[in-house]
């Protein structure tokens, strides 16, 4: 009886990565991925390597926890080791890269990573809490206005919130009732 179980469990879950992975109907409107990101752009990258030039890697968001620099389309591994073991962690096929997308949930940060040629690179950060800030002094349950005044008027309005681009990356902002309830650093991978 538990084989037979396991098996439907096993089979479903194939079919919703299937479903998930799968293109769809090219009429209907991107998904929209954490940060902003879209299922389209995502699935459009093309295969440069995301640390090939150290320009464009000096210039991007940075978010720093516990002492140590997480910088978007840096190779992941050394990353990971540096932040310790204390996280939970979760891993599925990508869809829009070759390998796993890969999770890494900590106290107080979700930190997400793609695989491209056998690397992991960080793909994304997501603050969970009021604990951790931005550089510019930005949490959890700061005001619209103050995000402005750190981060500049030019943002790019997104969904419920605003983006703000530098190099190859980006940071965004949601807001409820003038206050933001989410920020996410995400790369931008070409």
């Amino acid at each position: 009886m538990n084989k037979k179980i396991l098996s439907v469990v096993l089979m479903a879950s194939m079919a919703f990565t299937a479903a998930a992975c799968s293109s769809g109907d090219e009429d209907t409107a991107p998904v929209v991925l954490s940060g902003g990101q879209t299922a389209e752009s995502a699935q459009n990258a093309g295969d440069e390597d995301p640390a090939a030039s150290e320009d464009a890697a000096a210039e991007a968001y940075v978010f720093t926890y516990n002492g140590i620099e997480i910088r978007m389309n840096a190779p992941a591994d050394d990353i990971i080791a540096a932040l310790g073991d204390d996280y939970d962690y979760f891993e599925a096929p990508s869809c829009a890269f070759e390998g796993l997308d890969k999770v890494y949930t900590y106290n107080s940060i979700v930190v997400r990573s793609y695989t491209r040629d056998g690397a992991d690179y960080i793909a994304a950060v997501e603050l969970k809490d009021d604990t951790v800030t931005t550089a510019e002094g930005i949490r959890i349950g700061s005001t619209e206005d103050e995000v402005r005044a750190a981060y500049g008027e030019e943002g790019t309005p997104g969904t419920a919130g605003i983006e703000y681009t530098l190099g190859d990356s980006f940071i965004s902002f949601i807001f409820e009732n003038g206050k933001v309830t989410a920020i996410t650093y995400t790369a931008i991978v070409e």
